[in-house]
């Protein structure tokens, strides 16, 4: 039995020397830095504030550089080829090279297409903003899940701490019964009572163990922790203020500054906008293309080989070089009369979206109107129990001390007193439940208030 407890101790010991310590608003940080989620949608911000420009909107002109090369070797022969005023049947002319060299800028540029640019480029900051407010609903939903994986654990340590004290009492009344026994004073149920129960003790500290190794764990995987068993010693205490909050408040604030209420309106807009740009596409398209050419060719008949009637003829010394150089600004007016329709179908499925939009933003604001008022019920009566369970605590508390003077004179049996321990755990461990509850109500109204963003991510 000495060994059990012995063993027991030595475990506490050993893990309460290897904790590192962690606040709560350094456990936030940490998550916010290490979070997967939160790392994807900086990305996807990223992405968005790069696309976020005047030349992915179509307001710029495209500039092309173009290299031409024409080489070819050319072939002759005619059977009757008319030649200084005569038909030459048989004329040959082989070996006939030409070399072109043709480099040249061309410019492309939709000068108005409806003031589609202009539109594309609104587009193009909202969808910048919407991702960015992507990124704070990732973010406040992982704040919430940090705090809470924060205080389970917190709360799993408490109630390890509530356990321990309980097998502590076990133990001394076990060591209490033995000694009585070994005096005479005692008989064997009474000591193995007290052995059962403290076994009984035991067995619920080790669970209790598991649980809070369990709740590191979670805590881990919240922070994107490296060693996902790696335990710590929790600063922050499992308590809270106590505050009153004004329902009006309450409500403003959702309305105005709900994280999933602001990223609807976003998308709303830009719904409104891709309506305004498949508009754009009834209006006609004005564009330029201009450029300049530039031509070098080479033509070398100075070795061609010559098979023909005219016993006069002479390669050329050297080969035949000409230049040119070509300017060219061309403008292109385009207006579709008919394209099956399609044009006004996109329009009317845009106006669809519209309408679809704003019936998902009535949706979810009745939705977080019923959650909030929820949640403020809840967090009000959670307020009650917590005062309740902590005046049973007290109660219990008080009760237990004057139980264990009374076993020891034996005004109570075991039975009594075992009773009179349970009852004190239970209230202690009511009590530790309580004030997570609480806490747990507080951050549910931050997060439907946009507050958690607002006090923890500066």
């Amino acid at each position: 039995m000495k060994k059990l407890i012995f063993s027991l101790g030595i475990l506490c010991l050993f893990q309460a020397s290897s904790q590192q310590p962690l606040s709560l608003s350094d456990a936030i940080q940490i998550g916010l830095q290490r979070n997967y989620g939160i790392r994807i949608e900086s990305g996807n911000v990223e992405v968005a504030t790069n696309n976020n420009t005047w030349g992915e909107a179509g307001r710029l002109p495209t500039v092309n550089l173009n290299v031409q090369s024409q080489n070819s070797v050319r072939n002759q022969q005619s059977d009757n080829l008319f030649f200084g005023g005569q038909l030459f049947p048989g004329f040959e002319l082989n070996n006939q090279r030409t070399y072109g060299m043709t480099p040249g800028v061309t410019v492309t540029w939709n000068i108005f297409q409806g003031n589609r640019a202009i539109i594309s480029k609104r587009r193009l900051d909202q969808l910048q903003a919407e991702s960015e407010q992507n990124a704070d609903v990732v973010i406040s939903n992982t704040i919430q899940s940090i705090i809470l994986g924060y205080y389970v654990a917190v709360l799993e340590q408490r109630r390890l701490g509530e356990f321990q004290k309980q097998l502590n009492l076990s133990s001394d009344k076990y060591d209490y019964i033995q000694t009585k026994y070994d005096l005479g004073g005692a008989v064997t149920s009474d000591m193995l009572l007290e052995e059962n129960n403290y076994l009984t003790d035991s067995v619920l500290v080790l669970n209790q163990q598991l649980a809070l190794n369990n709740a590191f764990r979670n805590l881990n995987l919240l922070l994107v922790e490296e060693n996902i068993n790696r335990q710590y010693q929790l600063s922050d205490s499992l308590m809270i203020e106590d505050f009153t909050y004004d329902f009006t408040e309450l409500s403003n604030a959702a309305f105005n500054k709900n994280v999933d209420l602001k990223k609807i309106y976003l998308s709303q807009t830009v719904l409104q906008t891709n309506t305004a740009l498949q508009q754009s596409s009834r209006y006609p398209t004005l564009s330029l293309n201009g450029g300049y050419n530039w031509n070098r060719n080479v033509s070398n008949l100075t070795d061609a080989r010559y098979s023909g009637p005219n016993p006069d003829y002479q390669n050329p010394p050297e080969p035949l070089i000409s230049k040119t150089g070509t300017y060219f600004a061309n403008f292109t007016l385009s207006f579709t009369l008919f394209d099956g329709d399609r044009i006004n179908r996109a329009i009317r499925n845009a106006y669809i979206q519209e309408d679809i939009g704003n019936i998902r933003i009535d949706q979810l604001k009745k939705s977080i109107e019923r959650d909030l008022a929820s949640a403020y019920d809840q967090y009000l009566v959670r307020k009650q129990l917590l005062a309740i369970n902590q005046r049973r605590r007290e109660a219990a508390e008080i009760n237990l001390q004057n139980s264990e003077e009374k076993f020891k004179n034996g005004s109570i049996n075991s039975f009594d007193f075992r009773d009179v321990q349970n009852n004190y755990l239970s209230a202690a461990i009511l009590e530790l439940q309580a004030v997570y509850n609480l806490i747990d109500s507080k951050v549910t109204l931050m997060r439907l208030t946009g507050g958690l963003i607002r006090e923890y991510n500066q």
